[in-house]
């Protein structure tokens, strides 16, 4: 049976609850990816942040100065105050069909990978089309194997 930890992205880019939404975003399009786990200082999964969090509040840096509320600026704008939480999560030994069904069932697009408390990589839908992908081109090269024999 597959797991998590064969597909999984690892290391997980994860950021701190106490940097910005601007930190956040940049954070986002560096590494080319959709959604952040939040850690506190021990290193605690405590929310999660996606792309979609941080546009429902500012679309656009340069809308980062505007108010949130009348205690921030959007700019200013701690983690902890817009992402999620509680958050689904599965260890790296979660059988990957466990994961998926996860995702459905709580329409969500990845899930932070803990083990022994700590983020250590994330399982995405991409990564599981991946496999999709993967055992379909396996399917194929075996016909093909089978054939030429």
């Amino acid at each position: 049976m597959e797991t998590v930890k064969s597909w999984m992205s690892s290391p997980a880019i994860i950021a701190r609850d106490t940097e910005s939404l601007p930190h956040a975003r940049d954070l986002l399009v560096t590494e080319g990816i959709r959604r952040l786990p939040v850690v506190n200082a021990a290193g605690c999964l405590v929310g999660i942040v996606t792309e979609g969090d941080i546009n429902r509040i500012s679309d656009s840096p340069d809308r980062d100065i505007h108010h949130y509320s009348l205690y921030y600026r959007v700019h200013d704008l701690p983690l902890r105050k817009i992402m999620r939480r509680p958050v689904i999560t599965v260890s790296p030994d979660t059988p990957l069909h466990e994961a998926a069904h996860l995702m459905v069932a709580w329409r969500i697009s990845g899930l932070p990978v803990l083990h022994d408390g700590q983020v250590v990589g994330l399982i995405t839908v991409s990564d599981l089309l991946r496999r999709l992908i993967m055992a379909e081109y396996d399917h194929e090269y075996e016909s093909l194997r089978e054939r030429s024999v």
